[in-house]
């Protein structure tokens, strides 16, 4: 079994160890804003969540719970808890990635260490996105919370160790993305901690992926259907775990994930940072490869935004997953009848502030070029093709750092749309590579589970089991064209604002 705690809600598949999925659960939940620029997560929600989904994949799947070997989780990078002595997250709430509190302290923290070394040494720009600035920022304004805190836990962690984890531990990848690990020791980066004045000691150790950490405990299994000593196995983060389940585990290979983010992931065997400015680079699920990647703040977020905004009462009357999907499918029919290049309307897609390779936490999203003549179908394109232009928009800035991409696989929930899918080949261009099992981030899950299983020796075996790709797409030459003079567009818009 996979699992991915995501921002917006869990995932669970059940998948054989030929990577063919037996059925899954889902369970949606929204996020907290108690002020501006702050975004929280209740911890209790996500955690009954996920034995929520356990049973729902078990239900639908018809297994026998003791016929699964072992259970991994992935989850959503930079997002943390702060956990007291008795093991309780302090206000209940997780600090969201998608939170820009750290705004207001970004500046002082340039005062304590060069954004250049920072970056040097962790791999990690210096924005309000990552857990390190938002810990600086809880130490100043939250100075009580911080002193009460035994541990900061990532979302994974926290739901592993209620599980029946033998103890609190982080994995390695996934808290790459918390800004905090040196990217060439693999350890937590004690220069940067020391020069905020943070304490270590809070942080917990470190561990790989695929690493056994214990076994469902018997709360755990009256709580989620799962058999009692069951293996708990790490997975890595969601991004890495999606490019895992994509097959990019070589130099050049790449994945683009449109879900709740956007992230283009592309495979390199060096780490050279003086080259990737800007560029997110973590280590790889698969150890000893490294990843960078540019991310979308908003993606197929904006998607949802849009089908909260034009479908809420629909939408808010039943909130079943089966509800959703019929949306989105209506809303594609919708969209398809409006051409490529939305009749001239042109959506930038900074709802959650500009990712790589703008990094302005405070640009804004945009509809561009509206007329009376403009239908919502335009823009429900334009959403898509925004989307799909700020993906290419950050390849054209890697390629600035010579970073080529020999193969594109397309994972993530919009991507089970044709409609997306086509798009994201127009624009660049390229054959691009659907996969059979379109959620690649459960499909990486649980080659980790078969890791620790011992059913794989290692990430490329379980890669070269499991992972199977649909009928690739090809660029409509003609969509191509239009799409050239969009960006020309999609530019110039993003230089007036960001």
């Amino acid at each position: 079994m996979g699992i991915d705690i995501g921002t917006t809600g869990v995932n669970a598949m059940l998948f054989d160890t030929k990577g063919n999925a037996f059925g899954g659960g889902y369970r949606e939940y929204p996020s907290v804003y108690p002020a501006e620029h702050q975004v929280e997560q209740d911890a209790g929600l996500i955690l009954e969540s996920a034995f929520e989904v356990c049973r729902l994949a078990l239900q639908e799947s018809g297994i026998n719970p003791d016929e699964i070997l072992a259970v991994s989780m992935t989850s959503q990078r930079a997002t943390f808890g702060l956990l007291d002595a008795e093991d309780n997250i302090i206000g209940g709430h997780f600090y969201s990635w998608q939170d820009n509190r750290a705004i207001s302290v970004l500046s002082e923290i340039e005062t304590k260490i060069d954004p250049e070394k920072l970056y040097q040494t962790t791999g990690m720009p210096l924005t309000p996105t990552y857990s390190l600035e938002k810990l600086y920022w809880i130490k100043k304004h939250q100075t009580e919370r911080y002193d009460k805190t035994e541990k900061v836990v990532f979302p994974a962690d926290y739901v592993m160790y209620k599980f029946g984890a033998d103890a609190l531990q982080t994995e390695l990848t996934c808290a790459c993305c918390s800004g905090m690990i040196n990217a060439h020791t693999l350890e937590w980066a004690e220069d940067v901690l020391d020069a905020l004045d943070l304490d270590i000691s809070k942080l917990s150790n470190l561990v790989k992926p695929g690493s056994v950490v214990g076994k469902v405990s018997q709360t755990a299994a009256d709580r989620s259907g799962l058999a009692k000593g069951t293996l708990l196995v790490t997975g890595t983060g969601d991004q890495q775990s999606a490019a895992i389940g994509g097959g990019v585990i070589d130099q050049g290979r790449a994945s683009l994930t449109h879900g709740t983010a956007g992230l283009l992931v592309v495979g390199t065997r060096e780490l050279e940072l003086s080259k990737s400015r800007g560029l997110m680079a973590t280590l790889s699920g698969k150890l000893g490869l490294y990843e960078l990647e540019g991310i979308q703040l908003g993606a197929a977020s904006c998607y949802r935004w849009l089908r909260n905004t034009f479908y809420s009462d629909q939408v808010w009357e039943d909130n079943k997953p089966s509800k959703e999907t019929s949306l989105y499918k209506k809303m594609d029919q919708l969209a398809m009848s409006s051409k490529p290049g939305a009749n001239g309307v042109i959506f930038l897609p900074f709802l959650s502030g500009a990712g790589y390779p703008h990094w302005d936490p405070m640009a804004g999203g945009m509809f561009a070029g509206l007329r009376f003549s403009h239908t919502p179908a335009d823009m429900m394109r334009a959403v898509i093709e925004g989307v799909a232009l700020e993906s290419f928009d950050m390849y054209e800035k890697m390629k600035e750092a010579n970073v080529v991409i020999s193969s594109l696989a397309v994972t993530g929930g919009a991507m089970v749309s044709p409609l997306w899918r086509q798009t994201i080949a127009d624009i660049f261009e390229m054959e691009i590579h659907p996969l059979q099992v379109p959620n690649a981030t459960l499909v990486g899950a649980s080659i980790f589970a078969g890791i620790g299983a011992g059913v794989f020796k290692d990430v490329a075996d379980g890669v070269a089991e499991t992972v199977r790709f649909a009928e690739p797409v090809q660029p409509i030459a003609e969509n191509s064209g239009v799409y050239r003079e969009r960006y020309k567009s999609y530019k110039h818009l993003c230089a007036a604002i960001t």
